[in-house]
């Protein structure tokens, strides 16, 4: 899924630690930079998550009729369609990170569960900022 990350220079590790320690709680670590960068590297259907839930909604709370009928099956397929990529996204994630990072503790529920709430945001909510951007490219620094 990734190429090895290469060694840090003593100074390159300086910056990560006091990155690291300007961050929540539940995101620091490698473990949890490794998650944030798959997921920010590539578009997924999860990114849907939150719209065709909202349809979902709407269509069960609006009067009967056949245009509510259809798009309400039309929006719980999606939604299965949905929950059935987050569930090969956090387990390809899940798997990744064990190979990248042999040495870290990486706990399979969890991780799937970091990289699910990372992914169903909007990439321009989402905290920390996305140090990649779709297709493994770097993010342009903005001052």
């Amino acid at each position: 899924m990734s190429e090895p990350r290469p060694r840090l220079t003593a100074r390159e590790r300086r910056e990560a630690e006091r990155r690291d320690r300007d961050l929540a709680p539940y995101d620091r670590g490698p473990v949890r930079a490794f998650v944030r960068d798959e997921v920010d590297a590539r578009r997924r259907l999860v990114g849907a998550f939150l719209p065709v839930l909202g349809i979902v909604v709407i269509s069960a709370l609006s009067p009967a009729s056949d245009w509510q009928r259809y798009a309400l099956y039309i929006s719980l397929a999606a939604l299965a369609a949905i929950v059935a990529d987050a569930v090969l996204m956090g387990v390809t994630i899940t798997r990744a990170a064990r190979e990248a990072l042999p040495d870290e503790s990486v706990p399979g529920l969890a991780t799937g569960w970091y990289a699910f709430l990372r992914a169903h945001r909007s990439r321009s909510v989402r905290r920390p900022p996305p140090r990649v951007a779709p297709r493994g490219r770097p993010v342009p620094r903005t001052r």
